[in-house]
């Protein structure tokens, strides 16, 4: 039996200067100009936008891991690489794709790894998150060409790596370690869009 989620008490005065900061360069950037009126009224405006719209807390018990991080970076932008220039030889050919939809059932327990999982798939072109279940994890891709199970379980494997990732760039060791001896799922589902 899993214990139900319980959320800290909001405190809507609570200092946030990250992203009051954050807003702030924004302000400055919108305006154009770099003057003592448009930063103080960035970090106003910051101050007001996080008192009237807090952000939710994030449970995190990790840290950025800065090589982690660029290997990541790395496998994201070999990713897009590959993905763009399959999609180029789609555009430019005569085959037909085949579209399915997979289901990922996601390892980490976090809404932050599971989030970020989602938006990295994402952004490689021909695979986009048509729906996430946050408290079973699981994850449904829309895949542009999946002819067979084998792309089927590539996506899959591709997605969980991924993830690893994610958790191995933002996480701490014992969310790592306790990713790897996590019990794989049951056979992903797989139903071709005709």
């Amino acid at each position: 039996m899993t214990e139900p989620l319980t959320r800290p008490p909001r405190n809507r005065l609570r200092w946030q200067p990250r992203q009051v900061i954050v807003l702030a360069l924004v302000w400055v950037v919108l305006w154009g100009q770099v003057n003592l009126v448009t930063v103080v009224g960035g970090v106003l405006m910051g101050i007001l936008v996080t008192v009237l719209f807090p952000l939710p807390s994030i449970g995190w018990a990790g840290r950025p891991h800065p090589w982690a991080l660029l290997v990541l970076l790395g496998h994201l932008v070999k990713d897009l690489a590959v993905a763009s220039f399959r999609l180029a030889v789609f555009a430019f050919g005569r085959d037909m794709p085949s579209p399915g939809i997979v289901r990922v059932d996601l390892k980490a327990d976090s809404d932050l790894y599971q989030v970020n999982t989602a938006e990295l798939v994402s952004v490689v072109p021909g695979t986009i998150v048509v729906d996430a279940r946050q408290r079973s994890r699981i994850l449904y891709l829309h895949v542009f060409d999946m002819p067979n199970d084998t792309t089927r379980d590539e996506v899959v494997a591709d997605t969980l790596a991924l993830e690893k990732r994610v958790v191995r760039a933002l996480g701490s060791r014992a969310e790592f370690e306790a990713l790897d001896r996590e019990v794989p799922h049951d056979e992903p589902e797989f139903r071709e869009v005709t």
